[in-house]
């Protein structure tokens, strides 16, 4: 007797993935934040540096964006919009005085569409870019303002 799925449980499977995926992603930007947190990595610098986040997405909406850096002791931003859709592109310049610590971005996409892109810029180069049904940017300080 073979055993075949019914298309229920072959639903839940892939929904189970990127669920998954996203937890996933969420476990690693906790990890790397707490490695920063308890090395006490957040020391602060006299000159802000000016950092920009981007999505684009081929849809020109997204479901959610959220972003967190260190200079607001890594507090979670959320962008939401009534609509339940927030339009690409989307941007946000902010200011880093931090001279430690992770730079987070995260975009909660539709798993059928197309797909969408982050970007961190930094004197308009992209340091970080990422594309994909569940894309997530992340770098450092360090990175993106390497020591002269």
């Amino acid at each position: 007797m073979i055993n075949n799925p019914t298309d229920a449980s072959r639903r839940r499977r892939r929904a189970a993935i990127p669920i998954t995926v996203g937890v996933a992603l969420c476990l690693v930007a906790l990890s790397v934040w707490l490695t920063f947190a308890v090395r006490g990595e957040d020391g602060r610098g006299e000159h802000a540096r000016e950092i920009e986040l981007e999505v684009t997405s081929g849809a020109g909406q997204v479901k959610g964006i959220v972003w967190r850096y260190p200079d607001d002791g890594n507090k979670i931003h959320d962008v939401s919009d009534s609509s339940g859709m927030i339009k690409t592109p989307w941007s946000r310049r902010i200011d880093v005085k931090s001279l430690k610590g992770p730079i987070i971005l995260n975009v909660i996409h539709d798993p059928d569409s197309t797909g969408a892109t982050c970007r961190i810029l930094v004197n308009g180069k992209v340091t970080e870019e990422q594309s994909g049904v569940f894309p997530h940017c992340m770098t450092t300080v360090q990175r993106a303002f390497p020591a002269s």
